[in-house]
């Protein structure tokens, strides 16, 4: 595993004392946590510590290494998905994983279903369900929890995968699309035309393409920068699935993903 580097520095105007490591990098993401910005450049970073930019390159790729943090693409630097993982694990206290819980049971009593929640890794292309909360009802689907999966090939992975950037969506449309079931897209153009009327829509809706038997609908979750950082939606058996309220499951789906939305953009009155 990746750690991060044994080298002392010493502070500046005090020569007689070394910052650890473990200490900067602490301060470096207490600074991104606590900071209204989504990502941050190697020079700012380096201005916060007090530190020479190449100290602060070589402190933000240890981290970045061990997934704490990740790069975005016009080189600069936001919290990275490993981070939010284990701050989630940890503690049940984190102010998002809360609200998600909260809003995640809200939608399964207005809808009777289960629902998820799941987060996209930039750097992986993938997406994984952080959370859920199961149906009432008997009849109901488990999802696989903390585990990479494809975006092309279920309602929340559509629907993140439609709001990404025209470059990124090109990309994985283009690259390896493996079945995991007889109704997954495959064929890049089709995925294409399916994602451009997912974001007309605001939402994806489909039937078994990730699990047999399986009717999910999804809708986007955005992060502070205005970027697609995950989804949420219901999960419903294709037997107890009826057509005629797909519209009103899709409206709550939207609510509950607006509402997470405005929570992380800084409007957390709910």
């Amino acid at each position: 595993m990746s750690k991060l580097t044994d080298e002392t520095e010493l502070e500046p105007g005090n020569e007689g004392r070394r910052r650890q490591p473990l200490a900067r990098g602490i301060e470096l993401l207490t600074f991104m946590i606590e900071s209204d910005q989504d990502t941050h450049g190697v020079r700012e970073l380096a201005g916060h510590l007090g530190v020479s930019p190449s100290t602060a390159h070589r402190l933000v790729t240890d981290l970045e290494k061990l997934g704490m943090v990740r790069r975005a693409e016009n080189g600069s630097y936001r919290l990275g998905l490993e981070f939010l993982r284990l701050a989630w694990t940890t503690t049940n206290r984190f102010p998002m994983q809360d609200l998600s819980a909260e809003t995640l049971h809200e939608l399964t009593e207005q809808s009777g279903e289960s629902s998820f929640f799941t987060l996209y890794d930039e750097q992986r292309h993938q997406m994984m369900f952080t959370l859920s909360v199961d149906s009432p009802h008997p009849l109901r689907y488990t999802l696989p929890l903390r585990q990479w999966l494809p975006l092309h090939t279920g309602a929340s992975g559509l629907a993140i995968l439609a709001f990404l950037p025209d470059k990124v969506r090109e990309a994985i449309a283009h690259g390896p699309l493996p079945a995991s079931t007889d109704r997954t897209l495959t064929d890049p153009d089709d995925l294409l035309a399916r994602l451009t009327s997912i974001r007309q829509e605001g939402y994806s809706i489909t039937h078994g393409e990730r699990i047999e038997g399986a009717v999910a609908i999804a809708a986007p979750v955005f992060g502070l920068s205005g970027s697609v950082i995950g989804a949420i939606g219901v999960s419903i058996p294709e037997a107890r699935f009826d057509a005629t309220n797909a519209s009103s499951l899709a409206a709550l789906v939207r609510q509950a993903a607006d509402r997470i939305t405005q929570f992380i953009s800084g409007d957390r009155q709910r």
